[in-house]
């Protein structure tokens, strides 16, 4: 499988681990991405909020340069990919900017998991595990961007995904069933309302806790951020003890076929994860 790649800011910032990781494990998978050429941000923090022009232009622009490449074009990156399915189906369905963004729309704009979901790299997936994650009790948290809008983001189910859910099981991990998959984490609000941030990411830990979780799994940059980084704040606030890794699936992946970068994702984690999985043999 050949695909066109848009890692977006945050892959080639903060969330590195990820963007490591996702080459490596698509490396593994026999998927080649080609990494848009000048790719642009795609506005995906703030530019829906407040320039209607900019929310569908500067995904637009992007989608051109996967457009002249010809593939399909996949954006691990919850909110990235958001837009930009957004932004294509705006330019489909006649948006005023369609003359200077001519979309033809015969390219699909791929989430992460739908990529690892494909029938045959599903199957691959099984084939490539040499070190199942047996013993390790995984909580798959998808975020809100994974599932919403669902008329944008046409996921495998609103409320109940479960494409995370069965590759980590193929992974050979004990999967839990928990009622907060797609909740809110505060999302953006980071900076502008750390109290809701604390409050609903507080919350996720708390289920994944009750849940006898080992570790929470994302794809999510915004909504590892949150959860991994707040986890001394929280301790500190409420007097309780939070440290529970919050690891990317592309992490877990890599871990279970034995790939040797591993030790440098982790290390990027605030809250560790290394005697964690090392309890666990699987370190």
């Amino acid at each position: 499988m050949e695909l066109s790649y848009y890692p977006g800011c945050t892959l080639k910032g903060s969330a590195r681990e990820l963007d490591d990781s996702f080459r490596s494990v698509a490396q593994r998978l026999d998927i080649s991405l080609k990494e848009l050429k000048d790719w642009t941000c795609c506005g995906a923090s703030s530019a829906h909020l407040m320039d209607e022009y900019l929310e569908t232009a500067l995904p637009a622009a992007d989608l051109m340069v996967a457009q002249d490449a010809g593939l399909d074009v996949v954006a691990p990156c919850a909110a990235c990919h958001v837009r930009m399915k957004a932004a294509a189906q705006k330019l489909t369905n006649g948006s005023e900017l369609k003359a200077q963004f001519p979309f033809k729309g015969d390219i699909r704009v791929l989430s992460g998991l739908e990529m690892l979901s494909d029938e045959s790299t599903f199957r691959l997936i099984k084939e490539k595990v040499t070190k199942p994650l047996t013993g390790l009790r995984a909580v798959p948290y998808y975020g809100c961007l994974a599932v919403r809008p669902p008329e944008v983001v046409e996921p495998d189910d609103p409320e109940n995904p479960m494409q995370m859910d069965r590759i980590l099981e193929a992974l050979g991990a004990d999967v839990a069933a928990w009622p907060y998959k797609t909740d809110c984490c505060g999302g953006s609000l980071t900076l502008t309302r750390t109290d809701l941030v604390l409050k609903l990411s507080r919350k996720l830990l708390d289920m994944a806790k009750l849940v006898e979780g080992d570790v929470l799994v994302t794809f999510c940059p915004m909504c590892q951020a949150n959860l991994d980084t707040r986890q001394a704040e929280m301790s500190e606030q409420t007097g309780q003890r939070y440290a529970m890794p919050v690891l990317y699936l592309t992490e877990l992946m890599g871990l279970a076929f034995g790939h040797p970068g591993v030790g440098s994702w982790l290390s990027k984690h605030l809250t560790p994860a290394e005697q964690t999985l090392r309890t666990r043999g699987l370190l």
